[in-house]
């Protein structure tokens, strides 16, 4: 049968087989040192983006730093990591034999690393490489054109509203133009001033038509009130009933003339009045859809947040790879590991092995 689990026992045990783990050890070193020598030295370089938010002087678009702002910027790392800006790296650098079997991927996961320094609002770019001085190189490059990647969407995002003001501002200038155009017409074509004179002349005509008219009819009454009834009298009445009739005929005449004149004076007013004010709105219309495109042209490129070469970087001094002291001390980690558990197993089927003899055998070995 088995025997229970003795601690002492086991630690006992393996201190008594000591030269086991220290041959392990010793082995590690011999192995992992000389290969961690003979490994090709690669270093990193790191430059360093500093995103600013969004510069405004209205203080309702102001930004509030938050942490699930600071998070959010982890976007920007896309810019940094893009598959396309990495291909021109290659390209620009030589990274790259021609007709080489490895894939851009593969080289851009070996060499790239973007991270964004939690709850801050920076940004690094690390390159590691064989050349100390390329991969310095490398890092300014890859954040130069990641700042002015940045720079570029947040243009072409300002441009689609731009572009729609700049329409507006066309369609109101032509409706102001043709506003302009509209109140020139009317003020040539139909004068308000040579009307007006003609409707004051009209209406001082009926007034001594009207005059003369009651002087006549007052004539005619004085005559028919039984003054002379001579032939002299007589023709006098004649002529001043025929003058009345021509008086009145001529104030009817004027009357209606003044009735028309009233008729379009009142419907050149209604028209410039709304002539008027068609040109006064597409002049506000105007003038609003102008300082509306200034101030996008103006704030063009500054609304969103702005990538900033905060530090290009140095050329490294020490490689970043083969790491000497820590791949000795992980050999020494994994060899310690493994002749413990090597030793393990053996405590297990040495107790085993014990608990399955015979008691006989078990009483002579004692």
């Amino acid at each position: 049968m088995y025997q229970s689990f003795d601690a002492y026992e086991y630690v006992d045990y393996l201190r008594r087989r000591w030269r086991v783990v220290a041959a392990a050890c010793a082995v590690a070193v011999m192995v992992s040192l000389p290969l961690s020598m003979l490994m090709a030295k690669r270093y990193t370089a790191t430059a360093t983006i500093v995103i600013e938010p969004p510069g405004s002087s209205d203080s309702r678009t102001a930004i509030v730093v938050s942490p699930m702002y600071l998070e959010s910027l982890k976007t920007y790392e896309r810019f940094a990591e893009s598959d396309s800006l990495f291909a021109r790296a290659v390209e620009k650098f030589h990274l790259q034999e021609p007709g080489s079997a490895r894939p851009i991927e593969s080289l851009k996961r070996g060499m790239l690393k973007v991270t964004k320094v939690r709850d801050t609002k920076i940004m690094e770019i690390s390159v590691t490489w064989k050349d100390p001085k390329l991969a310095q190189n490398i890092a300014e490059y890859l954040a130069g054109e990641t700042v002015a990647l940045s720079r570029g969407e947040s243009l072409d995002a300002d441009r689609e509203f731009t572009d729609e003001s700049e329409k507006q501002a066309a369609a109101a200038q032509r409706r102001l133009k043709q506003a302009e155009q509209a109140w020139t017409n009317l003020s040539v074509n139909e004068p308000m001033d040579s009307l007006q004179g003609e409707m004051d002349s009209s209406v001082s005509l009926a007034g001594r038509l009207r005059q003369d008219l009651v002087d006549t009819e007052a004539n005619i009454a004085e005559y028919q009130q039984g003054r002379s009834q001579s032939q002299f009298s007589r023709e006098q009445l004649e002529a001043a009933g025929a003058r009345k009739a021509l008086l009145e005929k001529r104030w009817q005449e004027v009357q209606r003339t003044v009735r028309e004149l009233a008729v379009t004076m009142a419907s050149r007013s209604a028209k410039r009045e709304a002539s008027q004010n068609e040109l006064k709105m597409a002049q506000v219309a105007w003038e609003t859809a102008e300082k509306r495109l200034s101030e996008l042209r103006a704030a063009a490129g500054s609304r969103g947040d702005r990538l900033r070469v905060m530090d290009p970087g140095i050329v490294p001094q020490r490689p970043s790879s083969p790491n000497v002291p820590l791949n000795v001390a992980a050999a020494l980690f994994l060899a310690v590991a493994a002749s413990v558990i090597y030793l393990s197993f053996a405590f297990t089927l040495r107790r085993r092995a014990v608990g399955f003899e015979p008691a006989v055998t078990r009483g002579m070995r004692a």
